[in-house]
C-alpha cells in the first residue's frame, strides 16, 4: 500500500543518487530534476495499485500565523483508490520559499502535467509561467522536501 512516506522515501533515495543537496536547488534545477524523477521512477515500482500519476506546478503567496512566504512547488501525485471506492491522492516533491513581498502581484497558479498532452508540453508551461521566469535563477530563502495526503 502506497503512502505519502513510501512515495517521500522514493524521491529522498533519488536525490540521494543524484548527490543533491535540496537546500542549494533554484527552479531552473528543481523542475528538471523533479521531470526526471517523473520519467525515470515509474509509479508502478512505488505501487501497483495506484490509478494516476501526475506532476503538480503550483505557486502562490502563503502565511501561516506570522510566517510568509512565496511557495514556488513542484509535487508528484499518486492516486490509489481505498477499500471504499474513493481515492486518495499522495504527495512528494520540492519547495522553494521566497520573499513574499516582492512577488506579492503575482496571482497563485496551478497545474498538473495531466493537463497538457505531453511532459514537454508540461515543461514549456512551466518555464512560460510568470514565476518561473522571475525566480528561475533566483537563490530562495529556504528549500524543502514536501508530502501529504489528501482524501
Amino acid at each position: 500500500m502506497l503512502n505519502s512516506y513510501i512515495l517521500l522515501g522514493a524521491l529522498q533515495s533519488f536525490l540521494h543518487q543524484r548527490d543533491v543537496e535540496v537546500e542549494r536547488l533554484t527552479a531552473d534545477q528543481m523542475v528538471p530534476l523533479m521531470i526526471d524523477w517523473f520519467r525515470l521512477v515509474p509509479v508502478d515500482t512505488l505501487d501497483r495499485t495506484s490509478t494516476a500519476d501526475a506532476l503538480v506546478y503550483r505557486y502562490g503567496g502563503w502565511s501561516e500565523g506570522c510566517a510568509t512566504g512565496f511557495r514556488l512547488s513542484l509535487l508528484r501525485r499518486v492516486t490509489e483508490p481505498t477499500a471504499e471506492g474513493r481515492n486518495t491522492d499522495w504527495y512528494a516533491g520540492i519547495t522553494l520559499m521566497f520573499e513574499p513581498s516582492r512577488y506579492a502581484k503575482l496571482s497563485p497558479f496551478d497545474t498538473a502535467s495531466v493537463d497538457w498532452k505531453s511532459i514537454d508540453a508540461f515543461l514549456h508551461a512551466i518555464e512560460g509561467s510568470e514565476a518561473f521566469k522571475l525566480l528561475a535563477t533566483a537563490t530562495p530563502m529556504t528549500a524543502l522536501l514536501e508530502s501529504g495526503g489528501l482524501r
